[in-house]
């Protein structure tokens, strides 16, 4: 009995002594970035080959504090609407409930991970350190949208109730996505939108923050939806995404903007990865950043040396076999996670998988500023909400 409680023992200890050391590693690589980040960065992107690894958002979320802690970073902005998680952020300060946040979130980034990060900004908060989370996307993410638009209505005198009933009536059917969606009439349901944030906008007067932010909501509807189709349509949401990121920095002037979301949106010179689609006249946000504030926007890509992802059932699966002209390939012997940029490993034209898992050449350095292959990743687990 006693070697059982023995094995049991070490076991436990084993186990610590790992997680202990994986935290360490975690806390170095990010030291070694912080010590290369130039002084002049005033928003940063992080990001990730497809929102569900475990393992990068524990060192994002590491890299985060420290951006906060040592380089003042203040605002927090992660890939979900912008209006949407705003107000998420202030009612979870005022009741420390993340379920305000997870409801306002893509079910996707509804991990335990992110749990650390909510946690740490409450706790600044409470302490009388203004950190923000909120949104940059112009999509709707969550469930709690047309809740937030019903209680900015009941300030409104300029519209009946028979029409703000309408609007949020129409505005459920735009945020539902069950099967409900499938037998919709979008292109109604976006007229009444559309003319309802209108008639909102040539009325209403913000004089508070939040109102800028509610106001911004409807003018992302705007943008959206009152498009007609043409050559930038594929590139709206992208689009948008840079006119919230102007957004923020003329509401906060003086704040710095962490950028949480998909390497998708945040990369820089999309024309410089050799797939039709990039080169098809795709507009990414990280290459409109990289227009209007050049030098000031950092783009930090995660990759995996190994591992595993989540597959379309959310169960762990493999990631592919290293490709051997990858620069994944030529790091993969490292003793453990590694930061590159151009001065460390001054390639040019190489195979990458930080969009997906899926392997694809790059001019790498006009793509991105900096990339952390981690040495094995592992798929993160879904909340249900």
């Amino acid at each position: 009995m006693n070697h059982i409680k023995v094995y049991i023992s070490l076991f436990l200890i084993t186990l610590l002594s790992n997680s202990t050391n994986a935290q360490n590693n975690i806390s170095e690589l990010n030291d070694v970035i912080l010590s290369k980040l130039p002084e002049n960065i005033n928003i940063i992107g992080l990001g990730d080959p497809t929102h569900q690894e475990s393992t990068i958002t524990k060192y994002r979320i590491d890299l985060i504090k420290k951006l906060v802690e040592d380089k003042k970073f203040e605002i927090i902005a992660i890939e979900g609407n912008i209006y949407e998680l705003y107000k998420a952020h202030q009612k979870f300060i005022q009741s420390n409930d993340i379920s305000y946040l997870e409801n306002a979130m893509y079910s996707q980034l509804n991990i335990a991970e992110m749990e650390e990060l909510y946690r740490y900004v409450y706790e600044k908060n409470q302490k009388g350190n203004t950190i923000l989370i909120t949104g940059f996307d112009p999509a709707f993410s969550g469930y709690s949208f047309t809740q937030n638009i019903k209680e900015e209505l009941e300030n409104i005198d300029f519209l009946g109730e028979k029409e703000k009933q309408d609007f949020l009536n129409e505005l459920k059917k735009a945020t539902t996505s069950n099967l409900k969606a499938l037998f919709r009439n979008n292109k109604k349901v976006r007229s009444k939108i559309v003319h309802y944030s209108k008639l909102i906008l040539s009325e209403f007067k913000p004089e508070k923050e939040s109102d800028y932010f509610f106001e911004q909501a409807l003018r992302n509807i705007l943008f959206l939806y009152s498009n007609e189709q043409n050559d930038n349509s594929g590139n709206l949401r992208d689009m948008a995404m840079s006119n919230n990121i102007s957004f923020l920095t003329k509401l906060y002037p003086n704040q710095k903007i962490i950028l949480f979301a998909s390497s998708t949106h945040l990369l820089k010179n999309p024309t410089e990865i050799n797939s039709n689609f990039f080169q098809n006249n795709r507009k990414t946000l990280g290459d409109l950043l990289n227009q209007s504030y050049n030098d000031e926007y950092y783009f930090i890509a995660y990759s995996g040396i190994s591992g595993e992802k989540s597959n379309m059932f959310n169960k762990p699966k493999e990631i592919i076999e290293l490709d051997e002209n990858s620069i994944e390939y030529k790091y993969k012997d490292v003793a453990s996670s590694i930061f590159l940029n151009k001065s460390i490993s001054p390639e040019k034209n190489i195979y990458c998988r930080f969009l997906g898992h899926s392997f694809l050449e790059i001019n790498i350095w006009k793509v991105m500023d900096g990339l952390i292959l981690i040495k094995n990743i592992e798929p993160a687990k879904i909340k249900k909400l």
